[in-house]
Parts: C-alpha cells; sequence; structure tokens
C-alpha cells in the first residue's frame, strides 16, 4: 500500500519512480544471511570488506560470517542447513558434483590460492623439495579441504602418496602459525597473512609459492581459482535477488581492493582478522595482491585447470562426468560489473 502510494505521489508531481520500483522489486528473499568461511585469511578479503564497509548492507542485506577451520567443516554447515552460502574453494563445487551435489559458485573471490607451501626451520636441512617429505607431518586448513587436496597433488607430483604423509589440521591463522613455531608439523600450506608472518620471521622456508604467476604455473600449470561464493542450486534457483545481492557486495569490494592502498586495505579489516599488527598485514596483502579477482568470474581455464588437478589423484573426480559449466554462474557477476561505477 505504501509503495502504491510513493508512486501515484511520484506520477502526481511528475518525479521518477523507476528507483522506488527497483528497489521494491529488489528487495532480498533473505536479508537475514549466514555465510558459512573456510578461512579469513586475505584471499577471502572481498567478502571482509564488503562487511567491513557496508557493502552488504547497502544490498540489504544483514550477513553474519562464521568462520571455520577449513572448508570439509563449512560443507557441512551448508549441507546441514546452519549457512546459506559459503566462502570457500571453488574444488568444493566440483569434489561434491563427483558425489551428485549441486553446488555453484556465484561470485568468485581470487583467480589464484595464494598459499606457501613450505617446511619448518627444524626441518629445512631435510627437505629440499616434495618428495623428501615421506614419513612427515603437513598441517593443512582441515582434512578434506582445499589445501590437503592442493598437498595431494603436490605429493602426486613428486611421486609420493597420500598415505606416505600425516596430515593434520591446523587452521589457516593463529593455530598454524603457533603449530610450526611449537615444532609440531614439519610443513605447512597456508595463505597470507598467515604465510607473511611465517616466512618473514623465518618458522617456513617456502617450497611452493602459489601467490604469484610463475608459481601457480609450476604447481598447477596455470592460475589455480580458489576462494569464491557459492550455495545450493537450489538456494540459488530460490533465492536470486539475495544471490545477486551478496554479488553485488562482492564485485563492489573486488573493484575498491583494486584502486585501494596496501594500508587502506588494512584499514578496512575487521580488527579480528588482521592476525598481526596492521603494518604486516599491509605487508602480507602486497604479497598476495595479484591473487583477488576483480570482476569475480570464475573462467572456463580456470574450471578445467582445477578439475585436472582434483582427477589426479582423485579417481571418484577422474572417472565423473561433470559439466563444468553448471558448477559455477558468472551471470550475477556480470550483471554487478554493469552497476558499478
Amino acid at each position: 500500500m505504501k509503495l502504491k502510494l510513493v508512486i501515484s505521489l511520484c506520477a502526481a508531481f511528475g518525479l521518477a519512480c523507476g528507483s522506488v520500483a527497483a528497489v521494491a522489486k529488489d528487495v532480498p528473499e533473505k536479508p537475514q544471511l549466514h555465510i558459512a568461511a573456510a578461512s579469513v585469511g586475505i584471499t577471502y578479503l572481498p567478502m571482509l570488506i564488503a562487511k567491513q564497509r557496508g557493502y552488504f548492507k547497502d544490498e540489504g542485506l544483514d550477513v553474519t560470517i562464521a568462520a571455520f577451520s577449513g572448508g570439509s567443516k563449512t560443507l557441512e554447515a551448508l549441507l546441514g542447513g546452519s549457512s546459506d552460502m559459503v566462502a570457500g574453494a571453488y574444488s568444493n563445487t566440483i569434489t561434491m558434483a563427483a558425489k551428485g551435489q549441486h553446488l555453484v559458485v556465484v561470485a568468485a573471490q581470487v583467480i589464484c590460492p595464494g598459499w606457501i607451501f613450505g617446511v619448518s626451520k627444524q626441518r629445512e636441512g631435510e627437505v629440499k623439495s616434495a618428495k623428501d617429505l615421506k614419513g612427515m607431518r603437513i598441517g593443512v586448513s582441515a582434512p578434506g579441504s582445499s589445501t590437503h587436496m592442493a598437498v595431494n597433488y603436490i605429493l602426486h607430483k613428486a611421486g609420493l602418496q597420500p598415505s606416505d604423509v600425516s596430515i593434520i589440521g591446523v587452521g589457516q591463522a593463529a593455530g598454524a602459525v603457533a603449530a610450526v613455531r611449537a615444532g609440531q608439523i614439519d610443513a605447512l600450506i597456508v595463505n597470507d597473512p598467515s604465510a607473511t608472518v611465517l616466512t618473514k620471521e623465518g618458522s617456513l622456508k617456502p617450497l611452493e609459492d602459489m601467490r604469484t604467476a610463475d608459481g601457480n604455473v609450476k604447481v598447477f600449470g596455470s592460475d589455480y581459482p580458489e576462494s569464491s561464493l557459492f550455495a545450493t542450486q537450489d538456494f540459488v534457483n530460490a533465492n536470486p535477488k539475495t544471490v545477486q545481492a551478496v554479488a553485488n557486495a562482492i564485485v563492489r569490494a573486488e573493484k575498491w581492493i583494486a584502486k585501494a592502498t596496501p594500508e587502506q586495505v588494512a584499514d578496512n579489516v575487521p580488527p579480528e582478522y588482521l592476525s598481526a599488527n596492521k603494518a604486516l598485514y599491509a605487508e602480507a596483502f602486497t604479497n598476495s595482491r595479484r591473487c583477488i579477482a576483480q570482476n569475480g568470474e570464475i573462467t572456463p581455464k580456470g574450471a578445467q585447470t582445477v578439475r585436472d588437478v582434483l582427477a589426479a589423484f582423485d579417481p571418484t573426480v577422474a572417472s565423473a562426468h561433470i559439466d563444468l559449466s553448471s558448477t559455477y554462474d558468472n551471470r550475477f557477476v556480470r550483471k554487478a560489473a554493469e552497476i558499478q561505477p
């Protein structure tokens, strides 16, 4: 009734009513949105910036972010119904598709994973490459997570089997840093800011750097999309306005990040996610900056690279007939790009 009254008044006084109608049309179906995050590291910055700078709120969303220790835990939250969407690895959509579960990425946060895979200071003299890791303890965010999958691929290329090492879940933040410093693990795969913290102090010696273009080519053959926002296909179908609102906020955040200085980025990260002082966080952002997406899209080449990596060590993915184009939907971020300044 109020909307009809406003539109009638606009018409009576010769005012433009298009924006009023647009606001009414684009109200999210689910304004209270819960996102399960596999990490709150720098490769998840678009989500954190969108939250901190009020971009979600501008889209009519009240977003709650629940941080988990790894991607496998976020999938449990999503499929269990306690979260609406996941901020996690694109690879999850492929592994779940191989199991008959249809998940779809609606906004990519990165074009590369931004990981450092390194050996602890205590083991530095023994390990010169991944082939020397046999029998050692390797820290990942959580067993079954995207970091675990990447480690499996690195081991596969080195001629080792997953059973040749012990996998230990340590998270990607304080837990990972503490585990390396205490000598509880021999090697670790981790993103920034923890990666910069550990390498800068000498606690972790990099074996592979998946923040650089050359590093991604060396490990995966090309850039490897990882952190993204995804949901079940059923959720996307039922809540297209909500999904569009999320995509709008994420693309807006990516465009802001692309123009921001490292110091401005550090100033706009929620304090609880800084993991270090602002100067060190700004340095860590600089180290991973090229990985942050600028348009939210998953490319066909990126999708194929992830599928090929997974298929190299996962027979379930290798034997599955997966339509990769169904694991991501770029329509939302493309529409978002049209309305961004």
